[in-house]
């Protein structure tokens, strides 16, 4: 936690970056945006699809135990990430 000293302070440090030199501080606010578009991404639809696929192989093998593991945790990981998709849209 940071005091109010430190807060003051680092608005200081803050405000004269940006007075000093702008354009430092608009492409980290272009990378920032750029990073919001990108949240999940392909990886994560591919990690829930192999998730599922590897629940219905479990099953087919004849683990049903297995198989509800392999769903729940994939389950797990979709919530996740809609969680922080959620989460990342309220704070925009």
């Amino acid at each position: 936690m940071l005091s109010d000293r430190d807060r003051q302070v680092l608005r200081g440090v803050e405000r004269q970056i940006l007075n000093e030199d702008p354009a430092f501080v608009r492409s980290f606010d272009a990378r920032a945006q750029r990073l919001r578009r990108h949240v999940g991404g392909p990886g994560i639809k591919i990690l829930v699809v192999a998730g599922l696929l590897l629940s219905a192989f479990v099953l087919v093998a004849g683990s049903p135990g297995g198989a509800v593991l392999f769903a729940v945790a994939t389950g797990v990981v979709w919530l996740a990430w809609r969680w922080a998709g959620d989460a990342h849209r309220q704070n925009s």
